[in-house]
């Protein structure tokens, strides 16, 4: 069977990215959306970088019926070699502002999604012979505390929490457990928080290209095979 290389959230932004990135690297890619019109563009428009697989599947990463069917599916055609867990949601505003609505936005994907897609994996992954990486794109949110972020601090914290119990009871075995602390990127994310961050200050921060070479050529390096963490210490909003 072929191998291929799976990303939640991979029809914008940093995901779409990454799925450039891993087909330049001539491997085969799945990305998952729940936006079906978004993952046809998306495909038309990466199948000009690369003849390699890229297969498309809509659905929601929170949805456990979902996630077992999905992997059902792709294992009888596919090796998984690397997941990423990328999918999110970001909404920010005052502690003051907080309501259930906005948690149930931003925890499914984030927390949810990202547990729930790993678990389903590890069993096709344990079985496999080779090294198989488990990336999960958290932020620098997942690691300090900024005003305006509570809900989201909050998911990516939990993200944290569970990455890092993932890598203690996966040390020793096939599977790495590489974790991801991006900055602020320059993407689309930014203009459903205009209360956060005003139009134009963006342009600022990384593009969603530069931060997804060096998170996939870092994985690619043989002498950083051991590779944990990747952090981008590039310059956050001042929101302490």
């Amino acid at each position: 069977m072929k191998n291929i290389t799976i990303i939640t959230g991979g029809s914008k932004g940093v995901g779409r990215q990454l799925t450039k990135e891993f087909l330049l690297k001539g491997e085969n890619v799945c990305i998952i959306s729940r936006n079906e019109k978004n993952l046809e563009k998306a495909k038309k428009e990466l199948s000009k970088f690369s003849n390699k697989d890229i297969v498309t599947c809509a659905g929601d990463v929170s949805d456990e019926k979902f996630v077992k069917k999905f992997y059902s599916d792709i294992t009888k055609k596919y090796n998984i070699t690397c997941l990423v867990n990328n999918a999110g949601v970001g909404r920010f505003g005052t502690i003051y502002d907080n309501n259930k609505k906005k948690i149930d936005e931003v925890f499914p994907a984030i927390v949810y999604g990202t547990i729930l897609m790993t678990t389903y994996a590890l069993p096709y992954i344990k079985a496999s012979k080779d090294i198989v990486k488990i990336v999960n794109i958290i932020s620098q949110s997942g690691l300090r505390a900024f005003k305006f972020e509570s809900v989201y601090c909050a998911a990516k914290w939990a993200q944290e929490g569970y990455a890092q119990c993932l890598r203690a009871e996966t040390f020793g075995t096939n599977i790495k457990v590489v974790n991801v602390y991006p900055g602020g990127i320059n993407s689309e994310f930014w203009k459903t928080n205009r209360n956060y961050v005003p139009a134009g200050v963006e342009d600022t921060f990384a593009s969603t290209e530069e931060v997804a070479k060096i998170i996939v050529d870092n994985l690619y390096n043989k002498e950083t095979l051991i590779l944990k963490d990747i952090v981008f210490e590039q310059t956050h909003m001042n929101l302490e």
